[in-house]
């Protein structure tokens, strides 16, 4: 979801050299809250709940 190169290219496109550790603590809790979805996605579909989704 985060990746060293695209935090390097946004911080160049930006102005933002040497300040990428800036942007992966903003960055950080929604890549975070993101993985929490879809592993409660994936749970869900596991049971009976969105089993109904998966062929």
């Amino acid at each position: 979801m985060v990746s060293p190169q695209n935090l390097t290219i946004a911080c160049a496109a930006v102005g933002l050299t040497d300040r990428e550790g800036d942007l992966l603590r903003k960055v950080l809790p929604w890549s975070l809250g993101l993985l929490l979805v879809m592993c409660l996605v994936v749970l869900a579909q596991s049971t009976v709940v969105l089993g109904w989704v998966l062929p």
